[in-house]
């Protein structure tokens, strides 16, 4: 069964238990019987929540969609049902905690609105300036997650606003597609469009995995389109009069432990460290930003560059973004250009948002395209 239908369901059983909670009180007045029934409400909110991702077997994200279905559709319904026949009866003074919880519950259902239906396609252009060790100005176009089970005009107008701050390169740091396997035959070919249109614009683009998309299939889509794919791999290209050396880095296929952090395949770095000239800029495209944090100090790196946590999708004023799956710190995978460790690394909050069992949601941290301009150190 559908998990939206499941958390509609629970919203009206915990409004109707909350009314009937009032059953129970130990006080004759109407305001306990409001304060027990919100009671009631909430226990049963927190037992079903439990009960629910025991049931279905969520994984971290499916847990995270129940917790988000639960603050906008299950509380602001229950409330409802909990406090408006209370709001209604003139002959009770209702208490500031029920207007406290039903502007709670109205803003609730905004903030779900906005996350589901406007946010997640509110797609900008983040610029970001850089000095390297380069002869020449560079621009880097950066897409990163579009993470989607189709091409629509959303993806596509990611690409135009990318071609149209006119990079001279352009790097896609994995999770091109997420589509389920018994699809891709059908929807791959729109994807190798996609490509196809970036290409005609940008002569030189480069493309490593990420978690949602796989390696052969990545292969057959760049040899098709003249994508360059690198699969822990370095390439020696000349773009704009200069010389870059790019390191692309492969995820692994299954995620390693939370406690365990990714670490650059130390052949990589030997091949890079016998082989790059000092004249070189050198770029590492990768899709999660941990490898930052097992970089040798003396590597030969003048930028990293990532996608993958999305910016946590989600960001809490004052706190940030609750959840990033990613070891490096909470503001540097927040998006974004940082130093980490001494290296400049840039994080892009993506295109796209986490499918599967994860919530179509984001709150206060836009979808976007980067545009990095390289310049000369003055």
């Amino acid at each position: 069964m559908d998990l939206n239908v499941i958390l509609l369901a629970c919203a009206v059983a915990t409004g109707l238990l909350g009314g009937f909670g009032a059953k129970f009180r130990t006080s004759g007045t109407r305001l306990a019987d409001l304060g027990v029934g919100i009671l009631v409400g909430l226990l049963f909110v927190i037992v079903a929540l439990v009960v629910l991702v025991l049931a279905l077997g969520l994984d971290v994200f499916g847990a995270v969609h129940l917790v988000f279905l639960v603050a906008v559709v299950a509380v602001p319904i229950g409330s409802a049902i909990i406090v408006i026949p209370h709001l209604l009866d003139r002959e009770f003074r209702t208490p500031m905690v029920a207007w406290l919880l039903l502007v709670l519950s109205i803003g609730l259902v905004g903030v779900g609105l906005w996350g589901s239906f406007v946010e997640p396609t509110r797609l900008k252009v983040d610029r970001q300036a850089l000095n390297v060790s380069s002869d020449e100005v560079l621009i880097v176009g950066v897409l990163a997650d579009l993470q989607s089970t189709t091409v629509g005009d959303y993806e596509r107008s990611a690409v135009e606003k990318l071609v149209a701050a006119e990079p001279d390169i352009v790097v896609i740091p994995g999770d091109l597609y997420q589509i389920p396997d018994e699809d891709l035959d059908a929807t791959i070919p729109e994807f190798v469009g996609l490509l196809r249109q970036l290409r005609e614009a940008v002569d030189t683009v480069v493309m490593v995995n990420g978690h949602a998309d796989h390696l052969d299939v990545l292969e057959e889509m760049a040899e098709s389109t003249g994508v360059l794919l690198l699969d822990d791999q370095i390439a020696d290209l000349r773009v704009n009069g200069q010389n870059i050396t790019i390191v692309g880095l492969t995820t692994p296929l299954n995620d390693v432990d939370e406690e365990d952090r990714e670490t650059v395949d130390p052949t990589v770095l030997e091949t890079l460290a016998a082989s790059y000239d000092d004249d070189d800029l050198v770029l590492v495209v990768t899709h999660k930003p941990d490898p930052v944090l097992s970089l040798p100090e003396d590597a030969p790196v003048d930028l990293l560059i990532a996608g993958h946590t999305h910016g946590g999708q989600v960001s809490l004023p004052w706190i940030g973004p609750p959840y990033t799956h990613s070891e490096v710190p909470q503001q540097v995978a927040a998006g974004g250009l940082h130093l980490v460790d001494g290296f400049p690394v840039y994080v892009s909050t993506g295109v796209g948002m986490e499918r599967g069992q994860a919530p179509q949601f984001r709150f206060r941290v836009r979808p976007s395209v980067g545009v990095l301009t390289l310049l000369p150190q003055p």
